[in-house]
């Protein structure tokens, strides 16, 4: 590998470096997070002799229900309405921890593709190339026996 061509992917991998440690640097802004969701229902209650029963206009709530998978099972929760203001901002800390994951992996693959790529153009510029054997007329259409 050539001098210059040695200090042009230093300086490139310097560039992804720098790139990767701007992301990781925004996850020190994220807080507690959450995996779920969060909804918000409208239910009748148990008394049969209620209007909620009879008339889906006078369902009581809102109810706010938080969900999320365990061992492979929906858990559920009902929140109360404080609580429920904060696990909407661990529900998006979630969503944000994930969308720096995923630019980690994608400049992770950059450096990567960029790598493979300068041990490819190493291997190609190494190797010496081979001029074809040209046969004889006579040799043409003849197997040698082993």
């Amino acid at each position: 590998m050539k001098k210059h061509d040695k200090k042009e992917m230093q300086e490139q991998l310097r560039a992804y470096r720098k790139e990767y440690d701007r992301i990781k640097a925004r996850i020190r802004k994220v807080g507690f997070i959450c995996k779920g969701s969060l909804v918000e229902r409208r239910l009748p209650c148990g008394n049969p002799s209620c209007q909620c029963h009879k008339d889906p206009e006078k369902l009581h709530g809102p109810y706010y229900q938080l969900s999320w998978k365990e061992k492979g099972k929906t858990v559920s929760h009902f929140l109360t309405p404080k609580t429920l203001c904060l696990y909407r901002q661990w529900i998006d800390n979630h969503r944000m921890l994930t969308a720096i994951i995923n630019d980690m992996l994608a400049t992770s693959r950059k450096v990567g593709s960029f790598i493979r790529n300068m041990e490819n153009q190493k291997k190609k510029s190494g190797k010496k190339t081979r001029k074809p054997i040209k046969k004889s007329s006579q040799t043409q259409g003849y197997r040698r026996s082993s």
